[in-house]
């Protein structure tokens, strides 16, 4: 018999009062900003513009040129906004009722490994001055939301274009066209910037064309296998493989240049490129392959195991009494009204969800995220002498005096990532809140992880 419930869920149309709060706080910073950068057009050195200039703007110029640093304004400001846009975001994708399913996940993943890619890119001096900015933190984010709005709107306008038997032709068709762009944008800034450097005569850009090809012949290969993807997630995981296929052209393109002056002995030309290829020995060391192995090998080979041999079983211990996602209400359950129940499902899923977790992608890859930005950080500092810029990974590296302490702090945190997703409970209005939550935690721990690992191994 069904139990009594007096606490009614509200519907997907609408908004809570935390999600309205977090969508207007939302429109009234995008505002100011548009305010500052239209005030610099008008009245240049303003109060707006020069708070704009001094804690936003300058700290991005810095980073495009060499290795700038953060502030902590400009750190509080960057985390406040990820915070609402996540709260934002997950509201309105429920409002148009987008489908939220970790295949999200898997669609989104490829664009984060892009951004990483694109900066070490940029960290090598290879794009032109005018997209040179567009991978620097802040830029980059932008950059790449741009990226996705622009790949899942076209993808969905194509899915509606053929009838239900080839829609998803059509979305890898807009795919094809949007690798191709990027193979195009790409080509022709590494083509400005190698002009009037050291790169000039060295630096081959076939590679960049011919991994463009290959990202093509990538998403045509994956068509097949995404009859039960939507169309949206489609063209993210397409373009976001295609575009991370590209970036490596460019980063192949580097490697053969600097193998090349490292075997032709032309090491003044190969040291005016990068400096840090010199050794305090006098010897040319310029890749490090093995931070690849200690970064992003070490922390998948102890994950794995938990995933084996703690979450898949109890997982599938979950769907065999009904319950699809661990943490997650069925539709028309209010958290209040499962608080008070005393029902099978109350009783597994609080007995499963703390072990069955641990099988879920976007938990996984969140605590993944975090151990790989704490294992490069701590070896980066600490083995090759590079320099912290976050404000507060300095402080946290200045309590403990060692680099490593943040490794220890970031791993821990990976753990809370576990902890809190096997004690909270999910309304099933809040599945996209779910999701982009870890998403944002996945991307904050990644990204900057996969960028000083990629940096490191290819020492720029």
């Amino acid at each position: 018999m069904d139990p009594l419930r007096s606490s009614p869920c509200l519907d997907d149309m609408s908004f809570s009062w935390w999600e309205r709060l977090s969508i207007y706080s939302l429109g009234v910073i995008i505002s100011i900003v548009g305010l500052a950068v239209l005030s610099e057009s008008m009245m240049q050195g303003n109060f707006l513009d020069s708070i704009f200039q001094e804690y936003f703007l300058d700290p991005i110029r810095a980073e495009s040129m060499a290795d700038g640093s953060y502030n902590q304004v400009n750190t509080l400001s960057y985390n406040i906004t990820l915070i609402l846009s996540v709260v934002s975001i997950a509201a309105i994708l429920r409002r148009f009722r987008i489908s939220a399913t970790e295949c999200t996940i898997f669609a989104i993943f490829p664009w984060i490994i892009w951004a990483s890619l694109g900066e070490v890119v940029e960290d090598a001096g290879l794009f032109g001055t005018s997209l040179q900015p567009w991978f620097v933190s802040p830029g980059i984010h932008f950059q790449g939301a741009i990226w996705v709005i622009s790949a899942g709107f076209f993808a969905s306008i194509a899915a509606k274009s053929g009838n239900q038997e080839d829609d998803r032709v059509w979305v890898t068709g807009a795919s094809i066209s949007l690798i191709l762009f990027q193979t195009i944008l790409f080509l022709t800034s590494l083509q400005d910037g190698r002009l009037d450097t050291p790169m000039e005569d060295y630096l081959n850009l076939w590679p960049v064309a011919i991994f463009g090809a290959i990202g093509i012949i990538v998403a045509i290969l994956s068509h097949p296998f995404m009859e039960r993807w939507s169309s949206i997630e489609q063209g993210l995981f397409q373009v976001g493989i295609g575009g991370c296929l590209v970036l490596y052209g460019c980063l192949h393109s580097y490697i053969r240049m600097m193998i090349g002056l490292e075997t032709s002995g032309q090491h003044s030309i190969l040291l005016s490129i990068d400096r840090s290829a010199i050794l305090e020995s006098g010897a040319i060391e310029i890749f490090h392959p093995e931070v690849l192995f200690w970064t992003l090998i070490i922390p998948a080979l102890v994950l794995f195991p938990v995933f084996l041999f703690v979450g898949r079983p109890n997982l599938q211990r979950m769907k065999n009494r009904g319950i699809s996602i661990p943490g997650l209400l069925p539709s028309g359950l209010s958290l209040v009204d499962y608080e008070k129940e005393r029902t099978q499902l109350h009783d597994d899923m609080e007995s499963l969800t703390w072990k069955a977790i641990l099988a879920s992608p976007i938990v996984l890859l969140a605590m993944y995220g975090q151990a790989v930005d704490g294992i490069a950080t701590g070896i980066g500092l600490v083995e090759y002498g590079y320099i912290e810029k976050h404000v507060f990974s300095s402080a946290v590296i200045e309590f403990f005096g060692s680099a490593y302490g943040f490794t220890v702090l970031k791993c821990v945190i990976g753990l809370v990532v576990w902890w809190f997703y096997s004690l909270q409970r999910w309304e099933h209005r809040y599945r996209h809140l779910r999701i982009l939550m870890a998403l944002a935690l996945m991307t904050v721990g990644l990204a900057p992880g996969l960028r000083d690992a990629f940096r490191m191994a290819l020492g720029v």
